[in-house]
């Protein structure tokens, strides 16, 4: 019956006959669509308006560039003269050679410059002169400028100190930098000031519309702008660095940006315009794209409308109909009879065989109700189920023996009464708050005698919702705590280890390759092959290709530490010649040796010939020793390398007759990132890397490494690993890294 009842709660006809139903929801789910797809109209072209923001950002930055590009040469120009013996020892003693050499017309011509002054450190102006570009004749210093070289507007005050702005002249606005006047290596004092000036005419205005291909306009703060120029001045003086993108126009949008004088405040508004073929022609594709949608949705609608109405909605009025006459009758032997395979039929073939599964329903009820009280008594968990007066209605056997009683007995007793039970165990739910409440209950806590418990209390309903008992279980997760705990303090750990190794290895991947760049480079210049330099430039693209090679091993060797300590460094075992290597070794070193009159000797016994290693991994070894033995060297002194056979290992001996190293230092050998010298009295370049990975590629190799120092006499680092290249047993003990001091 109560099957009856629910289809006819489902199927039945209220008011308004399914057909009607179904023509609503087609209307309603049209109207959604159509809702939906204004929505999704406007959201799109929002995001095309988006688009075409962010590329008109592009594009007024691809100007932004080309004008800054302009001003960085300017910049550039006036710090090269700036910083110039030359220009130093002018300003004291104005000496027409350097004016004849130097400062001719078609200098300032070829350096694109329309105005050079030299300023003492007075403010008094030295030396001015002005061409004009085009024709490379001499015109006279605008008086503004020398009005503000007079007040010391463009003055520098310090020898970092740099002016650079735009000043708005009569002629044009004119972009002008100032430079303090030093010495070649950049040393001062001080001499005064070098500023070198550049109109911002049509010319090179119309250069900037033709590099960028743009449609570019200027305006003046100081004179009368066009509307949108005025607006767009007013909207940026509280954002003045911030690009304004704003349509002009159905066909056209425009980016303005500020250019500032050599005071900080704007001076020239710029404009670039640009055809908005992205937004007008993603516009028409939306809109034919949303008209046909619509335009299916509606077709779609009044066919799905009229073929539910000729093939279910019939059928569904005639099972609605059956299953009304069976509630009414109570009249379980009736059986509903459809034609057709199809959903509708199997679902009549469904409602017939629930009738008949009903009674075997109730006995299939009595069999869930064993199969759940084998199961709940299978569980390792207690779980007690108590009435609202909190007497113990049932508990299964897991709770029956912590309570050491058996069912019968514990049924009606109550639950605080139980030896055992008592206590936070029972205490730590307030039951009489979840009887009145009617709220699921949950926690964790620890007993006095040091364990943890779960604990859940349900309150358990009866067919009008009224709380008849609460199911309360009892989990015990001591061992679960602990593992826990194991556990996320290993995760800290390894996290807190593997983010150090991830930085280190990120970092040191972003250095190096604009670091090959310089190197590449400057090794380009030194070979000449774009043309000849003289003897300071070589000697300043030598320094450069030093001290970047310098920086690349540092940032090699932070790569190989990181690879140590993430346990992804792998050896690379191959065969080759010891003496081959060993003399490779030599050769690069030698001219670091001959600085300082060293000689390198190599000493190999006759047996050893080939060993079997990561041969790379060993030259980086070898060539750590006897850098650091040429480095600690005394001058005219000997290198010496030996190997010996030393069993199945091969043994490798590096000594030199330097400084040694004081007993008190030695610990601070073969550390990461620690060094002898400190930071301050810092002799030698280095990071404290190089023995650290050696002590660490020799382990890895299955060898050990060992020291002796003596001071004032010298050091001598050695280490050994198997000729073979196999490495000791674990049950083998490796010699530690071992320093004596004689």
């Amino acid at each position: 019956m109560l099957f009856s009842f629910s289809l006819s709660r489902v199927y039945g006809v209220s008011g308004i006959d399914i057909s009607k139903k179904i023509f609503i929801i087609t209307i309603l789910i049209f109207a959604v669509l159509t809702s939906t797809f204004a929505f999704t109209y406007n959201i799109q072209l929002s995001n095309f308006l988006g688009l075409e923001q962010a590329d008109t950002l592009k594009n007024v930055e691809r100007v932004q560039n080309v004008v800054y590009t302009e001003q960085s040469y300017l910049d550039n120009m006036v710090q090269d003269w700036s910083c110039w013996d030359d220009a130093y020892r002018f300003i004291d003693d104005g000496n027409q050679e350097y004016i004849n050499v130097n400062l001719q017309n078609q200098t300032l011509a070829g350096l694109k410059v329309n105005v050079m002054l030299f300023v003492n450190e007075n403010g008094s102006l030295v030396y001015s002169k002005s061409i004009d570009l085009n024709t490379g004749e001499e015109t006279p210093v605008p008086e503004k400028l020398l009005e503000l070289v007079e007040s010391g507007a463009l003055s520098t005050k310090s020898e970092n100190d740099v002016i650079r702005g735009y000043v708005l002249l009569d002629k044009a606005p004119m972009f002008v930098s100032c430079h303090p006047i030093l010495t070649t290596s950049y040393e001062g004092p001080m001499k005064g000031t070098l500023i070198f000036g550049r109109y911002f005419d049509i010319d090179l205005l119309n250069y900037f519309r033709e590099t960028t291909c743009s449609s570019i306009s200027m305006y003046r703060v100081d004179e009368k702008m066009p509307t949108d120029f005025q607006g767009r001045f007013q909207n940026s003086s509280d954002l003045p660095d911030r690009v304004i993108v704003e349509p002009l126009s159905e066909e056209r949008i425009s980016g303005y940006f500020e250019l500032m004088d050599v005071s900080g405040q704007p001076a020239l508004i710029m404009r670039t315009d640009f055809p908005r073929d992205l937004y007008l022609n993603s516009k028409r594709a939306l809109n034919s794209m949303y008209f046909f949608l619509l335009l299916t949705g509606l077709v779609t609608g009044v066919g799905v409308k009229f073929a539910l109405d000729n093939f279910f909605v019939s059928r569904l009025t005639e099972i609605d109909n059956f299953v009304t006459r069976v509630r009414s009758e109570k009249d379980l032997s009736r059986r509903l009879d459809l034609k057709d395979n199809d959903e509708l039929y199997r679902l009549a073939r469904e409602i017939n065989g629930m009738l008949n599964e009903i009674e075997l329903a109730e006995q299939e009820l009595k069999v869930q109700e064993r199969e759940k009280k084998v199961l709940l008594d299978s569980l390792n968990e207690m779980v007690i189920f108590v009435n609202p007066q909190l007497n113990i209605v049932w508990a299964n056997k897991a709770a029956l023996e912590y309570m050491h009683m058996d069912l019968e007995k514990a049924r009606g007793i109550h639950l605080k009464d139980i030896p055992g039970m008592s206590g936070p165990l029972v205490e730590h739910l307030p039951l009489e708050e979840i009887f009145a409440a009617g709220n699921k209950e949950s926690g964790e806590f620890t007993a006095e005698d040091g364990n943890s418990w779960f604990i859940q209390a349900t309150p358990v309903t009866d067919d009008d919702g009224r709380i008849i008992g609460v199911l309360e279980t009892f989990r015990d997760i001591t061992g679960r705590k602990a593992v826990e705990k194991l556990l996320q303090e290993k995760q800290i750990a390894e996290i807190a280890n593997s983010t150090k190794s991830e930085f280190l290895a990120n970092i040191s991947h972003e250095l190096r390759t604009p670091l090959n760049s310089i190197i590449g480079f400057s090794d380009l210049l030194c070979e000449q092959i774009f043309g000849e330099l003289n003897e300071k430039q070589l000697k300043y693209a030598g320094n450069i290709s030093r001290s970047g090679r310098h920086l690349l091993n540092l940032i090699n060797d932070i790569l190989d530490l990181s690879k140590v300590e993430a346990g992804k460094m792998e050896l690379d075992y191959k065969e080759f010649e010891l003496a081959g290597k060993l003399n490779t070794i030599k050769n690069l070193l030698s001219p670091i040796a001959d600085r300082k009159n060293i000689r390198i000797d190599i000493d190999i016994e006759s047996r050893l010939t080939n060993i079997y290693a990561d041969e790379s991994r060993f030259a980086q070894v070898m060539y750590n020793l006897v850098d650091n033995a040429i480095k600690f060297a005394s001058e005219n002194s000997p290198v010496k390398i030996e190997a010996r056979m030393k069993g199945d290992m091969v043994e490798i001996t590096v000594k030199d007759t330097g400084a040694g190293i004081k007993a008190e230092d030695q610990h601070k050998l073969f550390k990461p990132f620690s060094q002898v010298d400190s930071f301050a009295s810092k002799q030698h370049q280095g990071t404290g890397l190089g023995l650290y990975l050696v002590k660490q590629i020799v382990h890895m190799h299955g060898g050990y490494v060992w020291f002796r120092s003596i001071p004032e006499e010298g050091s001598t680092f050695a280490f050994a690993i198997p000729i073979n290249g196999k490495k000791r047993d674990d049950s083998d003990t490796l010699p530690e890294t071992k320093g004596q001091n004689s």
